[in-house]
């Protein structure tokens, strides 16, 4: 029998964020087939989660083969109505799931449900809602320079903007995120040219062929967001890669 949901979290070298996450899942009022991604299956962390939820899915990969093609590993084993991608550093209340999949229910139109995102001190976490350009990217970046990177951040996010209520927006979070299962495969999942960053840009744009993004703010997740590849030289190369693919896809955009 087919169920309503599934979920799957890559592992890479996860820290101790991740068995919170699948607690979150776990605890989850509405039942969820959980898939693991590890794209490090040299650590026990998988076995460990195993141990938690006998019934998980571990996909072991033979290396590190990225978010996107992580997550896309889950494809030929899913059948769901509604697929959910969650990051291995967030958390959520039990009734959670089950809130996003009703509402989906309800909203035929909306191909993508993405939530309200906060930091653990409970302080808001302004995501992307609009398509990426140059200056949005550029405002993320450098931000902490001031203006005018910031105002180019604060329209990037909808910042200041009170969002009271479910809105059509361009860009949906990969850290976390609800899609239509049967849409998730005809997109073929994510554009595993994209290793790390952008890639939720990419199938979001592909997304919006097919139907509506809703940012929904009743939907609230708590997100860790260390950040830990922009700290890093290698990580912060790779960043500015995958912006050039974007915008090679997609076509180039001040």
């Amino acid at each position: 029998m087919a169920s309503t949901v599934s979920a799957c979290i890559v592992l890479y070298h996860a820290d101790d964020d991740v068995f919170r996450a699948v607690q979150s899942v776990l605890d989850s009022t509405l039942p969820v087939d959980l898939f693991i991604a590890d794209n490090s299956p040299q650590c026990d962390t998988a076995e460990r989660i195993r141990a938690m939820t006998p019934p998980a899915v571990i996909l072991p990969q033979e290396g590190n083969l990225g978010f996107g093609k992580a997550n896309n590993a889950v494809l030929p084993h899913l059948g769901s109505r509604y697929h959910l991608l969650v990051n291995p550093d967030v958390s959520f209340d039990a009734d959670l799931i089950g809130r996003m999949a009703d509402w989906m229910d309800r909203h035929p139109e909306c191909a993508v449900l993405t939530p309200r995102v906060f930091f653990p001190d409970g302080t808001e976490q302004f995501l992307p809602k609009k398509q990426p350009t140059i200056r949005y990217l550029l405002g993320g970046r450098l931000e902490k320079l001031g203006e005018p990177f910031r105002s180019y951040r604060r329209e990037y996010t909808l910042y200041g903007q009170e969002i009271t209520s479910p809105t059509p927006v361009e860009f949906a979070t990969g850290c976390f995120l609800m899609i239509r299962t049967e849409l998730f495969r005809e997109l073929g999942g994510f554009d595993d040219r994209f290793f790390l960053y952008q890639e939720d840009s990419d199938l979001s744009r592909r997304a919006l062929q097919k139907g509506q993004i809703i940012y929904h703010p009743d939907m609230r997740i708590t997100h860790a967001w260390h950040r830990e590849n922009t700290k890093t030289l290698k990580g912060n190369l790779r960043q500015i890669h995958s912006m050039i693919k974007f915008f090679m896809k997609w076509g180039w955009k001040w």
